[in-house]
């Protein structure tokens, strides 16, 4: 049988059009690596729910496929979604929560709906670190009180990164194809650095964020995770949209793009990529020479180097959490009507309480302040600061970009950047830290720039060749 270990969707979609194999082969042997490596002799516990019609989706899919119908590259192609992303299906809803293990999500994430236009095979959903790491300060990356424990391929010893562990972890081990994340402040990107893939945060309304189980309507977004750029182009391709229920999805070129046009090995040449090294002394010695090995590619590639640009850095992103989080969630639990017993965040609250030993391995000191400490009406002094300073540091990046002619910047460390002003960023891995875990690069374009992460992207990750199954089987 054709093995999907370390393939991309372009070779998969050959196997599937030439007869190697089918979508109903191909879900079969994901859920054989589901069963045997994420819930083996190490349970990575990656995946939280199989969705139970995936072999009959396949099934209809490869049907279409004989009769010569083909809706793209996702055409019965697997993909597994963090579980706070909603599925009107037989699959739970639940953020990893124990308060909302029964819900039913009674309309697809507006996202979720572009992927099966595109024939992609929902394959189950990721656990993840509960609520999208926004329950309490101290919970480990990748904890939730439904799946409990996801861990590292690399070294099970540490904490997988979070909040899209699952989707993270899930893609390393080669247990679907793709996956797809979510993230407020750092949560696609931190994971899949950690785990040696490839993720992408979009620009802030690239995606529509409507089904998915909030935190922030000022930082949300849904992206790719993949073990390439290749298949993240191509995921995000589907996943870009339109949703008069998510207003700034309006903003952008309303042209659908095919991200996949940019993967091009030349891109490097003539590109202009600014470097930011703040914190760099404090890195570990092997991030210091990823980083540098990196600037060094880009040089030979003949791209140029802008240095010694000032890039003043935002501190105020998590009173965006904070004082939108409780209006934001009531919103959305108001949304699954008879579907859900949790209809408050107070609900979650006391539900919580009452299963204590279950549900509050680490507290829930974060949602305790925000049912308690804010308004839900966002006119604090502390939030309209982060409104104020958000807005001044989108305007600073837009005219760096614009006065040095930037195609991406480079950084030493993780910047909040990216995520509170809504700019894309990509991570691929770049090398191995001393204890064998993978080192990601982070990029930042322009907004509505993904094409420059994508094309320039790509043609590092053709050279450097870095990515590191973590199993061999």
């Amino acid at each position: 049988m054709y093995q999907i270990v370390e393939k991309n969707i372009l070779e998969i979609n050959k196997a599937l059009d030439s007869g190697q194999m089918t979508s109903r082969e191909l879900v079969l042997q994901c859920l054989k690596r589901i069963k045997e490596i994420d819930q083996g002799e190490i349970p990575y516990n990656s995946v939280l729910e199989i969705n139970p019609d995936a072999l009959n989706i396949a099934t209809f899919l490869d049907g279409e496929r004989e009769l010569g119908i083909s809706r793209g590259l996702l055409h019965g192609i697997p993909v597994l979604l963090k579980d706070n992303i909603n599925t009107f299906d037989k699959m739970h809803t639940t953020a990893g929560s124990i308060a909302l293990q029964t819900n039913f999500a009674n309309y697809d994430a507006s996202f979720v709906k572009n992927l099966r236009d595109a024939g992609a095979i929902i394959l189950g959903k990721t656990n993840l670190t509960e609520f999208a790491n926004f329950m309490s300060y101290n919970m480990r990356n990748g904890y939730s009180s439904l799946g409990k424990e996801v861990l590292c391929p690399y070294n099970i010893e540490t904490d997988p990164s979070g909040s899209s562990a699952g989707s993270a972890v899930s893609v390393a081990l080669n247990l679907a194809p793709i996956a797809v994340g979510t993230e407020t402040g750092g949560s696609i990107m931190s994971p899949a650095m950690k785990n040696g893939i490839v993720g992408i945060k979009p620009t802030l309304g690239l995606v529509s964020r409507t089904g998915i189980i909030p935190i922030s309507s000022t930082l949300d977004t849904a992206g790719p995770m993949a073990k390439n750029v290749t298949d993240a182009a191509i995921l995000l391709s589907v996943m870009r949209g339109f949703d008069v229920s998510d207003p700034i999805t309006l903003e952008k070129p309303i042209d659908a793009i095919d991200y996949t046009k940019y993967l091009k090995k030349d891109s490097l040449k003539g590109a202009r990529i600014a470097i930011n090294r703040d914190r760099f002394d404090a890195l570990p010695e092997a991030n210091k020479k990823a980083f540098n090995e990196v600037i060094e590619t880009f040089k030979k590639a003949d791209a140029v180097i802008i240095e010694g640009l000032e890039i003043k850095q935002t501190k105020l992103i998590f009173h965006l959490m904070k004082y939108e989080f409780k209006r934001n969630i009531n919103h959305y639990l108001s949304t699954l009507g008879t579907n859900s017993k949790m209809k408050t965040l107070n609900d979650i609250l006391h539900y919580n309480r009452e299963h204590h030993k279950d549900g509050l391995k680490y507290s829930q000191q974060l949602l305790e302040e925000c049912e308690y400490n804010t308004s839900g009406r966002m006119n604090e002094q502390e939030y309209l600061d982060a409104v104020e300073e958000r807005e001044t540091a989108i305007k600073s990046l837009d005219e760096l970009f614009e006065k040095h002619k930037l195609d991406l910047i480079y950084f030493a460390n993780y910047t909040s950047l990216g995520p509170n002003c809504g700019f894309p960023t990509m991570t691929i891995p770049i090398g191995m830290d001393e204890n064998n875990i993978p080192i990601g690069a982070y990029l930042l374009a322009q907004r509505y720039k993904e094409k420059n992460l994508i094309r320039l992207g790509y043609a590092l990750e053709q050279i450097l060749q870095k990515r590191v199954n973590p199993i061999s089987k």
